[in-house]
């Protein structure tokens, strides 16, 4: 009996410690376990692949930099740059951590908003054939401005930017901050990387297995540098215009308001300064930082001339909401579609002539010369770099040859031996130097 009671509370003991081992892992790691679990409402494991894939990649860049760079570079643990680097690395992983767990915003549960029979006031933002704030079907809910239903969740989200895969989560008014964030941060990882490894590949000669490493690793950072940079700098225009994804898809759409001659910018651009604050928070002090949020409650949002625009604006029927994966759209209808209404931006001028093109084609075509010129520069770059590394080798080899050369001494041979060879070795000198005398005139 005191055996059975002893492995009983062992087996206790290992089950809490299992749990305890699986909550930290939950909350260190960013994962949900229950979505592990099976059941007809649980998504499948396969949604948690692309999170496990950067987590993936990062621990790359991170042991690439740690064991391969510093050693090959000499550089200390405590030394500017691997601090620097560090940092970022920190950085990076807390607003991955942000983007993934922070709720995006959703619709609050008060009569204000779940009450049909009571529309909320100070919404601008309608159906183009309908009356009214926006009604959502599935949600049982009006919709505030700028919110849209997304697919993946389930319920609308404030602000919708688009849902991202790769941090299992969908962008949205609360974690737009740490999303931006962490592709700030992680292209400032990968350029330190990248240049401190491209550098020192030019100028020292090392092992051919860390040779190999640190060109592994150049590719790799400089793969992610051309997919995140231009999306940085895109999302950096967003912020800077205070336009989400879906309302910079929206603004291509034409409708029969160009003809009439009315002409509307961005409703929700308020300068460069608040477009900002209204993403990255009131207080310039924590931009940088993966903590904080957004001004405002993301239910209202102030316009350009509000006070003359009318209770509702017209709103295109179709929705550019297809933003998720295909594998979450495959074989799933959204009756959502008819009703999930965008707002539809006119094109000024001084939209036009900013970074935004006149359709979808233009926009096809500009993308794909700037490709080509990014493959030729990177031609160019690496053809430059190995003339650089031929002309290097060139020159390390005639330097041995001519360090070779100058090693090379003669050495005098006497023949003969004993004093009566240095005698006659000293007389036939002396006869030289009298003849080479005579030849000089001296």
């Amino acid at each position: 009996d005191e055996a059975k009671y002893a492995a009983s509370h062992l087996g206790q003991l290992m089950d809490r410690a299992v749990h305890s081992s699986a909550q930290l892992l939950q909350a260190l790691c960013c994962m949900d376990l229950e979505k592990f679990t099976r059941g007809p409402e649980k998504p499948s494991l396969s949604s948690q692949l692309p999170m496990g894939f950067v987590v993936g990649l990062l621990a790359m860049l991170y042991n690439s930099f740690v064991f391969c760079y510093m050693p090959a570079a000499g550089i200390a643990l405590n030394s500017p740059e691997s601090l620097v680097f560090h940092a970022f690395v920190f950085l990076v992983l807390a607003s991955f951590a942000q983007a993934s767990r922070t709720d995006p915003g959703g619709i609050p549960n008060t009569a204000e908003w779940r009450d049909r029979s009571r529309p909320p006031t100070g919404t601008y933002e309608h159906k183009k054939h309908g009356e009214g704030p926006r009604w959502c079907r599935k949600s049982q809910a009006y919709k505030p401005d700028r919110a849209h239903f997304c697919r993946v969740l389930g319920r609308p989200v404030l602000r919708m930017d688009h849902h991202c895969p790769w941090l299992g989560n969908t962008i949205g008014w609360a974690n737009h901050k740490y999303f931006y964030l962490f592709l700030a941060y992680t292209n400032a990882a990968c350029a330190l990387l990248g240049i401190g490894v491209l550098e020192l590949l030019v100028h020292a000669t090392l092992p051919a297995l860390t040779t190999f490493l640190l060109v592994g690793t150049e590719a790799l950072t400089f793969l992610l540098s051309t997919i995140l940079v231009p999306f940085f700098l895109f999302h950096t225009w967003l912020i800077i215009r205070n336009m989400t994804t879906i309302e910079f898809c929206a603004s291509f759409n034409k409708d029969s308001d160009e003809t009439s001659g009315k002409t509307e910018g961005n409703p929700y651009d308020n300068g460069i300064y608040n477009n900002i604050c209204s993403v990255l928070g009131s207080s310039p002090l924590v931009w940088w930082a993966p903590v904080g949020g957004p001004i405002g409650d993301g239910l209202h949002w102030p316009r350009l001339g509000m006070q003359h625009l009318p209770p509702c604006d017209e709103i295109d029927e179709e929705d550019p909401e297809a933003a998720h994966p295909s594998g979450f759209s495959e074989g799933f209808h959204d009756e959502e579609d008819s009703e999930e209404p965008m707002v539809h931006f006119e094109r000024d001028e001084g939209l036009c002539s900013f970074f935004v093109w006149m359709d979808a084609e233009e926009f096809t075509d500009d993308l794909r010369v700037g490709c080509e010129v990014i493959v030729e520069s990177v031609e160019d770059a690496a053809l430059k770099v190995l003339a650089m590394c031929k002309g290097r080798k060139k020159r390390r080899k005639s330097a041995a040859s001519v360090g070779s050369r100058s090693s090379i001494r003669v050495v005098p041979v006497v023949v003969g031996g004993g004093d009566r060879g240095n005698e006659s070795g000293s007389s036939a000198e002396t006869d030289r130097s009298r003849e080479g005398g005579a030849f000089l005139g001296w």
